[in-house]
């Protein structure tokens, strides 16, 4: 049983279209990571220091490609995350964003 609720971001979505063939190994990770977000997830930071990326983690899936997520807890505390999607949201919420490798961190240049 999950501890949190799933958000799915349209770009997640079509991402998972187009990688089929991954698709039982990504969604053992989302059940973990629904399960327990902190365990075993790399915390996202901004190598240039103007973002502020609280909240957004990662999570191999394999050497190419990592799940980037939002906890929706952990984004809200101050100051808040620049990609914060988590107003509307419980706070008990992970948004999954973006599932390539190349994609996951183009996400710091935004």
């Amino acid at each position: 049983m999950s501890n949190y609720t799933a958000f799915y971001e349209e770009q997640f979505t079509r991402n998972l279209q187009r990688y089929r063939s991954m698709s039982q190994r990504i969604k053992r990770r989302i059940e973990r990571i629904l399960s327990n977000p902190y365990a075993n997830t790399e915390v996202l930071g901004d190598a240039t220091g103007k973002l502020n990326l609280r909240g957004c983690r990662s999570a191999r899936i394999d050497r190419n490609f990592r799940l980037i997520f939002v906890i929706c807890e952990e984004c809200r505390e101050e100051p808040a995350c620049d990609y914060c999607f988590c107003e509307d949201l419980s706070e008990k919420t992970v948004i999954f964003l973006v599932a390539p490798h190349d994609e996951a961190y183009a996400m710091k240049s935004k």
